[in-house]
């Protein structure tokens, strides 16, 4: 029996019949706020949020964590928790949420708080000094006179780290004479922090939360969650989740990916016409999720070392010392116009591309010949020509 078509919405995938994936209006990987686990809202000790709501200066703090451990999530979730909290109570606290990958000069973040706190005053996207903006935000504060929770995400990314000191002092550097401004950084880099100077730095205090890669009985618990979102009910085989909790675990405890694993699986099942999805399926997924791995990983190589890349994947898997290999990529800057690296370069390239697993190298002892490098290509040549010039 044959299902509707559903348009999944993934990755530009093309819609397809399937009993196997309900219709819902989220995707199984997207990025939704979801409750986070009780270990990160635990953790996170805002989750009251008593501070703000009671007038009380909240704490500034920094969250660190490799990708797809529930930072994010949880801190989009402590604020809608807030956002509930200061509906009933009818508390003077908002909070502004920004992405700095997407929004990371000075200029624009005090813009977008300054609308998140009076949407009917007009600020210039340009055309003003950035002291101007700040002038903007302290005459906004002082009107609303209450609290701001600034959230930067991805803070690292920011231009100009002044504002990590400007915004929490206000109320000391007189600026504004009511309320706070508090602000949580979150960052996929533990070192960020150490990279700030000490004025900075004494604006956030100590407060500091990490999360750790998610374990396997956590995955589990995230993955049942969002199956019964993204899948009809009886379709998962006993062993799926567990299955992909385990393997996700064991690699990386990314929930993301975790997440990823689930879909490709299910699509894996459709493509075979069953009418659920088994163990099998989910080996089949983590293939092919290796292989998008390396995808990615080789369209984000510089030009040079794609086709130092491509040299030794036109080997056909077939050993070649870097000699050969420097001297059939010299030809091909020739034809295309380029002009090449030098052969040190090169040799330093073809290690990088050995630590990234793309390729294999050995070295071998020729005796009184010296020592010579031999290397083959881990993927195949069709694979390489395809990504040389993306």
């Amino acid at each position: 029996m044959k299902g509707e078509a559903r348009d999944i919405g993934y990755n530009n995938l093309k819609p397809y019949k399937s009993l196997i994936l309900a219709q819902v209006n989220e995707d199984l990987t997207s990025e939704i706020v979801v409750k986070p686990l009780i270990r990160d809202f635990k953790r996170l000790n805002i989750d009251g949020n008593s501070e703000a709501l009671n007038g009380d200066e909240p704490d500034n703090a920094f969250i660190y964590g490799k990708t797809g451990v529930g930072k994010t999530a949880t801190v989009k979730y402590v604020l809608l928790e807030l956002d509930q909290e200061v509906k009933n109570s009818k508390a003077p606290v908002k909070s502004a949420f920004v992405n700095c990958n997407q929004i990371n000069t000075t200029t624009k973040i005090l813009k977008r708080i300054c609308n998140v706190i009076a949407p009917e005053v007009e600020v210039p996207s340009t055309g003003i000094a950035t002291s101007e903006y700040y002038q903007r935000l302290w005459d906004v504060l002082n009107e609303f006179k209450g609290i701001i929770i600034v959230v930067l995400d991805e803070v690292d990314k920011l231009e100009d780290d002044n504002i990590l000191y400007n915004l929490p002092r206000a109320r000391e550097n007189l600026d504004i004479t009511d309320g706070f401004v508090s602000i949580l950084g979150i960052s996929n880099d533990l070192t960020y922090k150490e990279r700030l100077d000490a004025r900075t730095l004494s604006s956030f205090g100590d407060k500091e939360f990490v999360f750790a890669p998610y374990d396997a009985h956590q995955l589990r618990e995230i993955l049942d969650e969002r199956a019964r979102e993204g899948f009809k009910e009886g379709v998962l085989d006993d062993a799926v989740i567990p299955l992909c909790a385990a393997l996700a675990a064991q690699e990386h405890g990314d929930a993301r990916k975790a997440l990823m694993l689930l879909r490709y699986a299910g699509e894996v099942a459709v493509e075979r016409g069953g009418d659920a999805v088994v163990e099998s399926d989910v080996r089949e997924a983590q293939k092919r999720l290796e292989s998008d791995k390396i995808v990615e990983t080789v369209k984000t190589l510089p030009y040079h070392q794609r086709l130092t890349l491509y040299v030794i994947a036109s080997n056909d898997s077939k050993e070649i010392g870097t000699n050969e290999i420097y001297e059939q990529y010299k030809a091909m800057c020739e034809e295309s116009g380029t002009t090449p690296l030098s052969k040190a370069r090169i040799s330093s390239l073809i290690s990088e591309l050995d630590m990234l697993g793309l390729i294999s190298a050995k070295k071998f002892n020729r005796g009184r010949y010296g020592r010579i490098r031999l290397v083959v290509s881990n993927i195949s040549k069709e694979k390489v020509h395809g990504l040389l010039h993306d």
